[in-house]
């Protein structure tokens, strides 16, 4: 994971710790509450920090995993001098309840994605937080997909908070995944509507792999033809990292390499775009495309 995330996932957690720490000391004013009376509790303090709400990662696809902490905290007036266990487990009730709450499509993350180092926690005497790490394996990812993975605290040795529901949406996105501006040209043999120019149109490019995209839509015949491909015929672009080459492929034809003879299929990474010609065979003769895709915005 990048510093920045890092950063931005340590943060509330420090400032949820250091609030329990000094909560206590906050006196001798009209909105003092005695804490010291309080009785000691644990929490998911990212899950405090966010109302119980979604966290968003996204992470760059590599081959190498990527860890994300998972901490829980000991709400006290003053550190405890005996450990705390707690217990992490999955949480698929409360994504359920928040999916039908909100309106919501977030499908569990598959557990082929992920591992966890443990989920028995232990908060040594005279300290507040414990963590466990998740280990994100980035290029198993559907991008397509709204991934969430819902953890909680199943038990624990202390009484557990309401701040207990932390839904992690993890995503992960390679450098070219974002949504482009698609302009080109389409050849039928034997449609003569099917043939002329296409776009510009606002396309995604989805990650499909370390240095892949593909679009999620489908990809247009000329704009006379007021016409698409069939379902599925969505081209996938590779670009080498090296060269800027691009090889185009589609599942539908068996992902064998669908270029142009004689058209220089590149990327400039300069103004972001993609050049690409792909064609396939038919009855009658063989279907060309010629694609320009210049990127605009994330997703």
């Amino acid at each position: 994971m990048e510093n920045r995330k890092i950063l931005k996932y340590i943060q509330p957690i420090l400032l949820i710790t250091i609030w329990t720490a000094f909560a206590g000391c906050l006196k001798n004013n009209q909105y003092y509450v005695d804490l010291s009376k309080v009785s000691p509790s644990i929490q998911l303090p990212l899950a405090a920090a966010n109302l119980n709400g979604v966290v968003t990662f996204s992470f760059n696809v590599s081959n190498t995993p990527d860890t994300l902490p998972v901490y829980v905290n000991v709400a006290s007036p003053n550190p405890l001098n005996t450990p705390v266990t707690a217990t992490l487990g999955l949480d698929t009730a409360y994504l359920n309840q928040y999916n039908t709450n909100n309106g919501t499509n977030y499908e569990l993350l598959p557990d082929s994605t992920y591992s966890v180092t443990g989920w028995d926690l232990t908060v040594p005497a005279g300290q507040r937080l414990a963590f466990t790490n998740v280990i994100i394996y980035t290029t198993k990812i559907n991008a397509s997909k709204s991934y969430i993975l819902p953890i909680t605290i199943v038990k624990s040795s202390l009484p557990i908070e309401n701040w207990n529901h932390l839904l992690l949406n993890i995503g992960a996105r390679n450098q070219y995944d974002g949504v482009y501006v698609l302009t080109g040209y389409a050849s039928h043999p034997t449609n003569a509507t099917l043939t002329g120019p296409y776009g510009p149109i606002n396309v995604d490019l989805i990650t499909s792999g370390i240095n892949s995209v593909v679009m999620f839509q489908q990809h247009p015949w000329s704009n006379s033809s007021n016409s698409v491909l069939p379902s599925g015929y969505q081209p996938n672009y590779t670009i080498d990292p090296n060269t800027f080459q691009v090889t185009v492929t589609n599942q539908v034809f068996g992902n064998t390499v669908l270029n142009s003879p004689g058209y220089n299929s590149h990327y400039d990474p300069n103004t972001r775009t993609i050049y690409a010609a792909w064609q396939y065979n038919g009855s009658g003769g063989t279907r060309t495309f010629i694609d320009t895709l210049t990127y605009i915005s994330p997703r």
